[in-house]
């Protein structure tokens, strides 16, 4: 009897949409980012294949700008909140790091935010430029690397961590970068995380925004 129900349930398992059997992370996860400029906050809100990202302003502190992105249809949207406006955001050729980076994993591990990290560093002599990522092995964050492509920033964080060989599903909870003396110049740090479920209207453009063309 007990053959015959672990035999049902992994066949019940692979019967299940992807989606369903990972159980993908859905929820909040806010971020800050440094450098020696400005500070940025970032609040994440994520629910199957799509992602909201609110930037907050350092000055106003307030949700000054949004970015709805879907990564399954590939689609991403901007919303201006004080001008009540929306628009498609096309990103251009895929940016990606000069020179030839170096990818080590150091073996350095810590918990940050209930989850063992382990330290992945990205050296780039030619760039003079370093980052030490604090990464999940896996976690279920399936939503973060697809959304990292999509968004196809310019910056450094986004493009050296696309270069490091991890599990599908793994996340960044901080990153650090610096020069090639050690001097940081830059900090990308996950200061928040709750799991709940996220109403479908947050990944929608309100009724009375206008499309800016």
């Amino acid at each position: 009897m007990k053959k015959l129900f672990s035999a049902a349930l992994v066949l019940l398992t692979a019967a299940l949409p992807v989606s369903v059997a990972a159980q993908a992370f859905e929820g909040v996860i806010e971020f800050k980012k440094m450098s020696d400029k400005d500070t940025t906050n970032y609040v994440y809100y994520v629910k199957g294949d799509k992602v909201r990202i609110d930037e907050i302003g350092s000055r106003s502190k307030k949700v000054e700008g949004s970015f709805l992105i879907d990564t399954k249809a590939g689609t991403m949207k901007f919303l201006s909140h004080d001008r009540k406006t929306w628009g498609e955001h096309k990103p251009g050729a895929t940016n990606t790091a000069g020179g030839k980076p170096t990818v080590s994993k150091t073996g350095a591990t810590k918990t940050m935010h209930g989850y063992k990290v382990s330290e992945y560093l990205v050296k780039n002599p030619d760039e003079g430029t370093q980052i030490s990522f604090w990464v999940t092995s896996g976690g279920k964050f399936n939503f973060f690397r697809p959304m990292i492509k999509q968004l196809n920033r310019k910056e450094k964080f986004a493009i050296y961590y696309l270069l490091l060989d991890v599990k599908e599903g793994s996340v960044s909870f901080m990153a650090v970068q610096s020069d090639m003396s050690g001097k940081e110049t830059g900090r990308l740090e996950v200061t928040k995380i709750q799991k709940k479920a996220v109403d479908a209207s947050q990944f929608e453009v309100p009724k009375d925004y206008k499309e800016f063309k």
